[in-house]
């Protein structure tokens, strides 16, 4: 579910956890606010969440928000679900069962090791998932059961006249789930088995065989009435014919009569190059295309199941947004308004970039394009006034760096020393490579710049240790980009360096160890 990154990405929220949860310290009144606020607006856009709890693993501590209202409370036995997991299953986004409610849960680790300090609890009502298992549903025979990776039910709608026990049920579930075939026939019923979003959920399906049967009798007897015409035809030509030829068409009649599809395997041993032989291929030919276009129809069931059920845990589609933006880029053009074309399409690729969790580490080539877009749109907002200046070295384009570390330099500029600017703003982007194997980064604006006192302040945030610089409520841009460096290239020429002047813009430099993808080369400098 989405909804649980509203805690991951949330700068001040992450940090307020990260703080509450490793220093063993009560939650002051403002981060208290934060976090509530928080869980308060996911549970606002999402009718279906009863309420949110997060729980602080090392002071055995819950903070709940519902409909009604906040709270803390020691946490109890609410955990107890959560503490018969298998400690090797994923924590990520798990479904639990608890009474009337489905839990959504996700744990919360520290970066540095891995170390898990709070759980994100959030309860749903099962109604919504009971519709769309209830829209799906084809037939009131039919009954469709979810499970979660623990292999234990969350949701179920019965046919009218289910009756299975639990234990043959759990028998064909494991069959399917372990085996190469997602389908087969047991007890008298039609199951079909998938694992969604990698095994989180768990979908079986199954439908009495009467049922199938019963949705079949009209192709059923579209062949055995074109059966018993081929019959009839061959019993009046069996005066001319002899009765070697009569015997194996009423062997086939027999065969069609008493069909059964699901057992059906073939039908006369004989091989035969006449007439008679080709009948039998047809017939054979059409129960095999039967068969397919069954597993093709549940097939396509299941997938569209599939595709609810993914719905259900991703609220909101990032796609969704970029698709948005190109149909109101589509409308701009088509009204002659080509400068929301542009804006838009900035905005798509900011989105497309910034929502991208797959990769911290990108190619410069790629930040330096996310950080055009960025002063595209600061362009249209102030008028056209800002000239974007690039001076980047071809050997450093492919180097990797951490993503998001050029626009919060940039955005320092604008907030600080261009704002106050008169005139035509200047925005110079540089990177080289050092003697020493570094990678250097340059942000250089021709504003107001900082007093002498002003960028002391600076400069001693800066030096600060990196997780005081985390915290720091000035210039946090700055203080995460240098944090951020600092960590992954130790040493103390590393990281971000600032200077500045009163009417004469200000300078950010960034130096980093210059690294490129696995399998390239240095370039020779």
């Amino acid at each position: 579910m989405d909804q649980f990154y509203q805690f991951e990405v949330d700068k001040e929220v992450k940090a307020d956890i990260l703080r509450w949860c490793t220093q063993q310290r009560e939650l002051d009144y403002a981060a208290r606010l934060r976090i509530i606020t928080a869980m308060n607006t996911v549970i606002s856009m999402d009718s279906s969440i009863n309420s949110i709890e997060l729980f602080n693993l090392s002071q055995d501590t819950v903070l709940a928000a519902e409909r009604s209202g906040a709270y803390s409370d020691a946490a109890g036995d609410r955990l107890a679900l959560w503490n018969q997991r298998d400690p090797d299953l994923q924590t990520n986004l798990v479904y639990l069962r608890s009474d009337r409610e489905i839990l959504a849960v996700h744990q919360i680790r520290r970066f540095d090791d891995k170390h898990p300090i709070a759980l994100v609890v959030v309860h749903l009502r099962p109604y919504q998932l009971q519709d769309i298992l209830d829209e799906i549903k084809t037939v009131q025979e039919e009954t469709i059961l979810v499970f979660n990776d623990q292999n234990q039910l969350i949701e179920a709608d019965y046919g009218t006249d289910w009756s299975m026990e639990a234990s043959v049920v759990e028998a064909v579930r494991r069959q399917l789930a372990e085996g190469d075939k997602k389908e087969g026939f047991y007890a008298d019923q039609f199951w079909f088995y998938r694992a969604v979003s990698g095994g989180k959920l768990q979908l079986l399906l199954t439908i009495p065989n009467d049922t199938i049967v019963e949705a079949l009798l009209p192709t059923v007897f579209t062949g055995i009435l074109v059966a018993a015409l081929a019959i009839l035809a061959s019993v009046i030509c069996s005066v001319v014919y002899s009765r070697a030829v009569s015997r194996p068409i009423q062997e086939l009649s027999a065969q069609m009569k008493n069909l059964t599809l699901n057992e059906y395997s073939g039908t006369i041993a004989e091989d035969r190059e006449d007439e008679i032989g080709i009948l039998q291929d047809s017939f054979d030919h059409m129960i095999a295309r039967n068969k397919e276009l069954i597993a093709q129809q549940y097939q396509s069931k299941l997938e569209k199941r599939n595709a609810q059920l993914r719905a259900l845990q991703a609220q909101i589609n990032p796609h969704f947004l970029y698709n948005t933006l190109q149909v109101i880029g589509g409308m701009a053009l088509e009204r002659s308004a080509p400068e929301i074309y542009q804006i838009t399409l900035a905005l798509s690729d900011i989105l497309r970039y910034s929502l991208n969790f797959s990769r911290e580490m990108v190619r410069l080539e790629e930040e330096v394009g996310y950080l055009e877009s960025y002063v595209t749109i600061q362009n249209e907002r102030f008028g056209g006034k800002v000239h974007l200046e690039r001076k980047l070295a071809p050997e450093t384009m492919d180097c990797l760096i951490p993503k998001l570390i050029l626009q919060p330099l940039a955005e320092n500029s604008f907030e600080h020393g261009l704002q106050d600017k008169t005139g035509c703003w200047q925005l110079t982007v540089a990177s080289s490579l050092t003697g020493d194997g570094d990678l250097l980064l340059e942000v250089e604006d021709n504003g107001v710049g900082f007093s002498p006192q002003r960028l002391a302040q600076i400069r001693e945030t800066l030096n600060q240790e990196t997780e005081n610089a985390l915290r720091s409520g000035s210039h946090i841009g700055l203080a995460n980009v240098h944090a951020r460096i600092r960590l992954r290239s130790p040493g103390e020429r590393y990281g971000v360096s600032i200077d500045s002047g009163p009417e004469r813009g200000t300078t950010v430099c960034v130096r980093m160890k210059a690294v490129w993808e696995e399998g390239k080369e240095c370039p020779t400098r």
